[in-house]
């Protein structure tokens, strides 16, 4: 089995130990290094070629999220997770702009949230906890929804099952909790989400989000 190659950034020690300790011991997943900040990261990255990062934002010579954007910029295959305690709209909206694939923050998050991130990322799909779903939906819905005609999304065709699990997302669950919502397993979550990415070619769950929205396909 392939496993997927994990670089940690962090300005603290004791996180880098932390979270080292979450990662080491997954039989599908290989912790290569550890870097102090952004621009050390790049180096190994660029050595390494590492499947993901996972990073902090606020740190001394390169920030996560001037990492996401240098990587992006780079062309790079590596895809960026941002663990940070900073999950503010601008903080966000900043990270996903750069490129990041993934945002937890620090303070809720468990070894179970991580290692789901890790591997939801690399399979190709974004990954945002719940707490900062949310935060998107409610910007995206205060920006987005004022305007919208009625019969906007009447042009889409979803299933009713397909329509269901969008409106969750669009509320702002993860897989597992649209999974245990519907008492359904996260693996026919991922496939329904997949025929509804595929059938409109969205590239993110957040270009998902926001194209439902836009469109008046979900009432909120």
């Amino acid at each position: 089995m392939e496993k997927i190659k994990v670089i940690f950034v962090d300005d603290h020690q004791i996180i880098r130990d932390g979270v080292r300790t979450m990662i080491l011991d997954e039989e599908d997943i290989e912790f290569l290094d550890c870097a102090e900040n952004g621009l050390a990261a790049l180096e190994k990255i660029k050595a390494l070629s590492p499947d993901v990062v996972i990073s902090d934002i606020s740190m001394p010579d390169m920030t996560g999220i001037e990492l996401a954007a240098k990587l992006k910029e780079m062309g790079s295959a590596t895809k960026v997770l941002i663990l940070s305690m900073y999950t503010t709209d601008d903080y966000i909206f900043n990270a996903i702009q750069a490129g990041a694939k993934g945002i937890l923050p620090k303070q809720d998050t468990n070894k179970e949230m991580l290692l789901e991130a890790i591997r939801t990322i690399h399979a190709g799909s974004d990954y945002y906890a719940s707490s900062v779903s949310k935060k998107l939906i409610s910007s995206m819905v205060s920006g987005i929804k004022k305007g919208i005609p009625a019969d906007a999304g009447s042009k889409y065709t979803l299933t009713p099952r397909e329509k269901e699990i969008l409106k969750l997302y669009v509320e702002g669950y993860s897989n597992q909790e649209v999974a245990d919502k519907l008492n359904i397993s996260i693996r026919t979550v991922e496939t329904h989400k997949n025929n509804i990415m595929q059938k409109f070619e969205f590239k993110s769950t957040v270009e998902m989000i926001k194209f439902a929205l836009k469109n008046n396909i979900v009432m909120l």
